[in-house]
């Protein structure tokens, strides 16, 4: 009896892991992308379900392959909430098991998980050396302020603004810091996007290794996958 009352136990635990409400609607299309947890609200504007499965799972949106051309080109708007019964410093922990229920039950979502080798970048230094300040000893956190074009990083480390790359869509592709630098450094980056036939600037390749003394190389890396292998569009609610 009392190993039947734990497992009960257990998978009302896992079963309590679901929005208590949703409503999920397509997004309107006006450049800007974000997703807030707060308040016991869990809330998305401008997000692919491709995106959407990268927060679930916890990757990078590189690492996600696999179903219909519309779950990396339509996007939604999402407003959830979050059980009561989550305390605050729980919800970030308990929300991409939630989002993970949620594309199941709403997107009819089903995936799996295997080892692929895809096209990427190693981050490396340039042949003449980085070019970059390091970061004051009194600086905390670090932050990246950017646009299209424009970015401004502030005591950040090379892994973290190889993060930052993968997910400009001008590189679309997993980035790998191989400098071989440690510490964080502050630098700006202007660049002009690949498809302005116009711009006096350089591309953001070009602006990387003349401005900031790095340079993206072209490698195979390995990456765990989730493939999609189902998904329908939600209806609206």
């Amino acid at each position: 009896m009392k190993l039947l009352t734990l497992t009960l136990s257990f998978a009302s635990m896992i079963w309590s892991q679901e929005f208590e409400v949703a409503s999920i609607r397509p997004a309107v299309q006006d450049g800007n992308r974000d997703s807030d947890v707060d308040n016991g609200l869990f809330r998305t504007h401008n997000l692919t379900l491709k995106r959407l499965v990268a927060m679930a799972w916890d990757v990078e949106e590189q690492q996600v392959l696999g179903g219909p051309k519309w779950v990396d080109s339509e996007s939604w708007d999402i407003n959830a909430k979050i059980p009561m019964e989550f305390a605050e410093r729980r919800q970030r922990d308990t929300v991409p098991k939630m989002i993970q229920a949620l594309l199941a039950d709403r997107f009819h979502l089903k995936i799996h998980r295997e080892r692929r080798e895809v096209s990427g970048f190693h981050l490396v230094v340039a042949k003449n050396g980085p070019r970059m300040a390091i970061a004051k000893a009194d600086e905390k956190g670090a932050h990246f302020t950017a646009n299209n074009t424009h970015l401004t990083a502030t005591n950040v480390t090379m892994q973290g603004f190889a993060v930052r790359l993968s997910r400009d869509r001008d590189v679309a592709k997993i980035v790998i810091d191989k400098t071989g630098l440690t510490g964080t450094f502050d630098f700006e980056l202007n660049w002009a996007r690949a498809d302005d036939t116009s711009a006096e600037r350089p591309v953001l390749f070009t602006a990387i290794q003349e401005q900031l003394g790095l340079k993206l190389e072209p490698v195979k890396i390995p990456i765990q996958a989730v493939v999609i292998d189902e998904a329908d569009k939600p209806t609206e609610n």
